[in-house]
């Protein structure tokens, strides 16, 4: 196995569903890494991957997973301690003299926007950017995997609070082989990629194609704020993430016209996949229709 250009790499969150796809990868090339995992149990046979047990806010267990490491992977599953986590990662980084940090982040990040989601995305960017650490992010849109076809068909609804605003889904296996691109190349530092899908969907545009797709009648409905914010807590979401949800949607309406960026297709030197190609995938699967 031989090491990336870059050097030796780690991969954190190696089970996520973008990360688990980038060490599939980099096997598959024949380029070593090491795979940071929290449970033994998670370890996969995959030719030159070291998998590590560690966790960011285990120091000693981080330290060893970052010894010798010259590029970081960093992602970090959704939680209210997402922001202080990913920093303890960084700094991390920081100790063991990690030359590059790749940061996964979110469409629209900075820490002053209405949407949590986001603002803790910007506020992890910010201080990473002022780590002193070389850095690459990238700013995915809307996963297609976010989607559950099964559950949408079978209502036969979608409830949109969204709007008017379009949303240019991406495919996760294409954020994975952008992520790969950027670890294992020089010419990536202190950059922000923006990453979407070839197009933007409103609501009512989604309904119609999964309509199509599923060979069932599915209609847009769009809702208030305030009924989803009912919905939401009818639901069992509590009210702290009801109102995070709410602000988060609100976010998309302010930004109405979605841009549509080249660079997946840039450094993948593939297009991207398409919404609709992936909710086929979904339908030959599952067999809906």
């Amino acid at each position: 196995m031989a090491l990336s250009e870059t050097g030796m790499l780690l991969i954190t969150a190696a089970t996520g569903k973008i990360g688990s796809i980038v060490v599939e990868q980099l096997s598959a090339r024949g380029i070593a890494a090491r795979a940071l995992i929290r449970n033994p149990g998670q370890a996969r046979d995959l030719p030159g991957i070291d998998w590590m047990i560690g966790d960011f806010e285990d120091g000693a267990s981080m330290a060893a997973a970052l010894d010798g490491v010259d590029v970081m992977y960093l992602a970090c599953g959704e939680s209210q301690r997402k922001v202080e986590l990913e920093k303890q990662a960084i700094d991390a980084a920081s100790s063991a003299r990690v030359t590059r940090v790749v940061k996964v982040s979110a469409s629209d990040a900075h820490d002053d926007n209405a949407s949590d989601f986001r603002r803790g995305n910007g506020m992890i960017e910010r201080y990473l950017r002022d780590s002193g650490l070389a850095w690459t992010i990238l700013r995915p849109t809307m996963f297609n995997q976010s989607l559950d076809l099964l559950a949408i068909a079978q209502k036969g609804e979608l409830l949109s609070p969204q709007g008017d605003a379009t949303t240019p889904f991406i495919d996760v296996r294409d954020i994975a082989d952008v992520a790969v691109a950027v670890l294992t190349a020089e010419n990536h530092h202190d950059r922000i990629y923006d990453l979407t899908g070839p197009d933007a969907l409103t609501q009512d545009a989604l309904a119609v194609v999964v309509s199509e797709v599923c060979g069932k009648p599915v209609t847009c409905r769009h809702v208030t704020d305030a009924e989803s914010y009912r919905g939401l807590l009818e639901a069992g979401v509590d009210e702290g993430m009801a109102r995070s949800m709410i602000a988060h949607w609100q976010s998309y309406r302010a930004r109405p016209a979605a841009l549509i960026s080249g660079w997946t297709e840039i450094l993948t030197s593939h297009p991207p996949r398409t919404l609709r190609a992936y909710l086929e995938e979904c339908v030959a699967a599952s067999g809906i229709g």
